[in-house]
């Protein structure tokens, strides 16, 4: 027994020893003499077998490199082929961003290709020796300090391996503060929060969102997002982005001395890591975004009420739910398919049965002001009479079998599947080919990407599928071992790279024979839907000369260019409600704003409750969809009664109220990157009581203004907010419940009432927002026909600001072409005015939306002097009358009904002085 503990404890610490103390082992395993003797010999091995070739140095102005010698003469194996010759280049791109590379200097090898083809635009770069960064001759290593700490990096930490199929590279940072690393279920923001170690795999599986604790195992679920932050002791934040997408571990270790190790063990591909330095959050996630590229500007009817169901088997009971929700005066505008409509379960194809009258049904939704959105999976029905299969045989355009020589077959919801090679110049055509046909069939709003990890319900490949009528191209495979990958030399998560997807031996067919080694799922599968995503895209905005919109469930770096997310599939559990906000959280790091949990759970059947409590917290995600599966019970809001029909129509009512300043949060972000829901401390991370308490998880914030504070806990009607030092206004009745206190060094905590009839949304002081009422609105279209009020609510020392962009959230080119009007509101209390400037004007035509409603001063102490408004706009005068709350302290001001100012004409509000 003693033996066999032993060599299984060398196997293990072979790849992972490196990431833990001496002292660790000791205490982990029971082990003496001769056995313990081994155990710390396999951790003395050499690990970093790299020295400089001092001779190779070259120093330009932007990018340093040099070449590192491996002292290890290993000849290769099967399995390992080891980088005799590395070449690193230092690049400064940025004054803020640097780019690590290593490469093989003798061998080309697969590298993860960047698709934004604007990267870096707005970078600016400065001269090397100004970025901090210098090295150790033998064994190589590298650092990378600023003024911030004693260090950002360092990687003498003993890590640095590089051969064919295993890699694995270590930095220490001066923080145990870490962020990110997706796509994964947690319960906290920061990772690793109540471990000294923790382990977490990287590779995209159609896996039910898994609990992931930290502890190690196949615990990723659909995404693969190898970037994360860390947190400085001095408050400030920055980056690390590990470029590349094949399967990895990235390993924590924390040290006594409050500094971290963090190790990548990657089984392919090359080191391509872009440095981010210290700023705030979210100027880190800014210069990320530059990079992987900003996410697209959605159309603005997607972030409003969406309703979905696998389950609906009939186009009746389609029509029925949408009946119930006019009946119950709730909002929808959004109606989603899933696989039900289908026939066949193939793509592009409706059931001639059961879905009869579909695209008559659809036509009847554009009436109303409604929008329908249908699932495509990623799998073509692989069957003689499926016209997508044949044409796609025809080509040679699908993924290709190492074992058959033939297109590998997988096993969906159709039954045998084959699926599209991105790679193949006939690829993208093919599936826009039937992205058209399907949309002859029903004028669809958006696509619906699901099961493109890719998912495969066989392990690998489907063999005994393989028998067909048809002939097929069978293609040259001289350079594909099917038996390549069965012998590891370390598997991410000890798990079987090809459980729930495809074999890593498909590979996608070019006529490039570098291409054609390297362009295996080994190295590609996290790209799938990243290129799924890009032709969609492509094909909607061609088609239908507006923005697209695509829902995905797989994702890597760069997917939110074409594509918005959901958290995949998640438990009716009051746990995973809660898990939601961290899910929210990340995917504004990752560049993918406009994403949502499933309300109520998608598995199980959730208590009346929990649903209300979900449906108000869902109202305020950016994506705000009910979905749920064909084996739970229907969770249409109206399904619960009265107390599940009244959070959810009011706390859609508020998101309404407040849509344009949400959407004008989501506009930034596709104009300079950035987040748009985040965490108080990314506004705040000076104030201590910020990080008590589970506040990042319990409550967070839209844009740099509102607070949104839910109920995550049953049995609870009031719910405690933490407001930071500084005046706060609930928007529920506009009363203030919390006030500037001069000497306080952190915030105060506030308790509310938090029926089911109102979400408890506070407004920061300092802050002026667009507002509408909206207590009968059931669609966002109808906010067309409700003049824009604006709220300022003044901070201590009487000032605010503001803004806010007006567009018409449906056209192609807004940004590129400047169809926009973006106006920034400045109201100073010295002057009594608040100032109208334009970044952007835009002449096109007005909505009522866009015209001056009501405004209202918060804060009002003393109304003398200001019981009038006069608006100057364009050179013209027109007079608002104030009306005073002495019991909110709050001025109201509004004009004459008949009297109609464009918010883009305006010039400024001066508030007391007559017209």
């Amino acid at each position: 027994m003693q033996i066999k503990l032993v060599i299984f404890s060398m196997m293990w610490l072979l790849f992972n020893c490196r990431n833990i103390s001496i002292q660790n082992i000791l205490r982990t395993h029971n082990m003496k003499g001769i056995g313990l003797l081994l155990l710390l010999l396999v951790c003395a091995l050499g690990a970093n077998d790299f020295y400089l070739d001092s001779g190779s140095v070259r120093k330009e102005t932007y990018k340093w490199s040099m070449k590192l010698r491996n002292r290890k003469r290993l000849e290769p194996s099967a399995s390992n082929d080891p980088v005799r010759t590395a070449l690193l280049t230092a690049e400064s791109i940025d004054k803020a961003v640097l780019h690590i590379k290593i490469t093989d200097d003798e061998k080309q090898r697969w590298e993860t290709p960047l698709v934004n083809s604007q990267a870096g635009q707005k970078y600016s770069k400065v001269p090397m020796d100004t970025m901090g960064f210098s090295y150790t001759n033998e064994p190589f290593s590298f650092k990378i300090k600023t003024n911030d700490a004693p260090y950002l990096l360092d990687t003498n930490v003993d890590s640095f391996v590089y051969n064919d199929k295993y890699l694995e590279f270590g930095f220490r940072y001066f923080s145990q503060d870490i962020m990110g690393i997706g796509e994964r279920v947690v319960e906290k923001l920061f990772l690793c929060k109540n471990r000294n170690d923790c382990s977490y795999t990287l590779w995209g599986k159609d896996v039910a969102s898994p609990f992931d604790d930290g502890g190690g195992g196949c615990k990723g679920t659909y995404g693969q997002q190898p970037f994360y932050m860390l947190q400085l002791p001095n408050k400030k934040f920055f980056g690390v982005f590990s470029f590349n997408t094949n399967d990895q571990d990235i390993l924590i270790y924390k040290f006594q001395d409050r500094t971290m190790k963090v190790t990548h063990k990657i089984v392919g591909g090359i080191y391509d890591f872009y440095v981010f330095y210290p700023g705030t959050a979210d100027q880190v996630i800014r210069q990320y975004h530059e990079l992987v590229g900003r996410p697209y500007l959605i159309p603005r009817w997607s972030m409003g009420y969406h309703q979905c169901r696998y389950g609906w088997r009939t186009l009746d009971k389609v029509k029925d739910v949408v009946r119930k929700f006019e009946e119950n005066d709730l909002p929808l505008d959004v109606v989603w398919a899933d696989i039900d409509y289908m026939d066949k379960y193939a793509d592009f194809t409706v059931d001639p049965v059961r879905y009869r009258g579909l695209k008559e049904f659809v036509n009847e939704l554009h009436k109303k002001d409604m929008r329908w959105v249908p699932i495509v999976d990623a799998g073509i029905r692989r069957a003689d009479d499926d016209k997508y299969y044949k044409l796609g045989e025809e080509k040679g355009a699908f993924i290709k079998s190492a074992r058959t020589k033939r297109t590998l077959v997988g096993r969906v919801w159709p039954g045998p599947a084959v699926f599209i090679s991105w790679y193949h110049s006939y690829g993208p055509e093919l599936w826009k080919t039937g992205l058209k046909d399907f949309f002859g069939l029903v004028e669809y709003d958006g696509i619906w990407l699901d099961m493109n990890e890719i998912a495969n319900f066989c392990r690998g490949e489907c063999l005994h599928e393989e028998n067909t009528s048809m002939l097929r191209r069978n293609l040259a495979a001289d350079n594909h071992d099917p038996r390549e990958f069965d012998n590891l030399p370390y598997r991410p998560g000890w798990c079987d790279l090809d459980d729930k997807t495809i074999s890593m031996t498909g590979y996608h067919y070019s006529g490039n024979d570098f291409e054609d080694r390297t362009r295996k799922e080994y190295n590609t599968h996290s790209l799938w839907s990243l290129f799924e995503a890009k032709a969609t895209f492509e094909f909607l905005a061609d088609h239908f000369k507006k923005r697209p919109f695509i829902l995905t469930r797989a994702n890597s770096p760069g997917m939110g260019i074409y594509s918005t997310k959901w958290l995949g599939d998640n438990h009716s559990r009051w746990e995973y409600m809660r898990y939601s906000i961290v899910g929210v959280y990340n995917y504004q790091m990752f560049g993918i704003p406009l994403v949502g949990a499933d309300m109520c759970g998608f598995m199980g059947n959730p208590q009346e409750e929990l649903c209300a409590r979900w449906m108000q917290l869902g109202a305020f995600y950016p994506f705000t969809r009910n979905h749920n599966d064909i084996h739970s019970g229907d969770k249409e809001p109206y399904v619960f009664g009265h107390r599940v029909i009244t959070a959810t129509k009011n706390a859609m009512r508020q998101k309404y109220s407040i849509m344009t300043y949400y959407y004008t949060k989501m506009f930034e972000a596709s104009l300079e990157g950035g987040s748009v829901v985040r965490p108080l401390f990314f506004e705040f991370p000076e104030d201590s009581g910020v990080y008590d308490n589970g506040r990042t998880e319990s409550m967070f914030m839209i844009g740099s203004s509102l607070l949104v504070v839910p109920v995550l806990y049953e049995h609870n009607n009031r719910v405690k907010a933490y407001c930071p030092n500084g005046n706060w206004y609930n928007l529920k009745d506009f009363r203030q419940v919390a006030s500037y206190e001069p000497t306080a060094v952190q915030g105060k905590e506030v308790e509310l009432d938090a029926g089911f009839d109102y979400v408890n949304v506070l407004l920061r002081g300092g802050s002026v927002i667009p507002h509408q009422e909206t207590n009968t609105v059931r669609k966002i279209e109808h906010l067309k026909d409700i003049r824009l009020d604006i709220i300022v609510a003044p901070d201590h020392n009487g000032n605010a600001n503001g803004n806010m962009i007006l567009d018409d959230g449906i056209s192609l080119r807004t940004i590129e072409d400047g169809k926009y009007s973006h106006l920034n509101l400045k109201f100073t209390k010295g002057s009594k005015v608040l100032e109208v400037t334009k970044t952007k004007k835009y002449g096109g035509d007005v909505t009522k939306s866009e015209q001056v409603g009501k405004i209202k001063l918060f804060g009002v102490e003393d109304w003398s002097g200001m019981r009038d408004l006069c608006v100057v706009a364009e050179g013209r005068r027109s007079r608002m009358n104030g009306n005073y709350h002495h019991d909110k302290k709050m001025l109201i001001f509004e004009h004459p009904s008949d009297v109609s100012i464009p918010w883009k004409d305006v010039e400024k509000l001066d508030f007391g002085r007559s017209c």
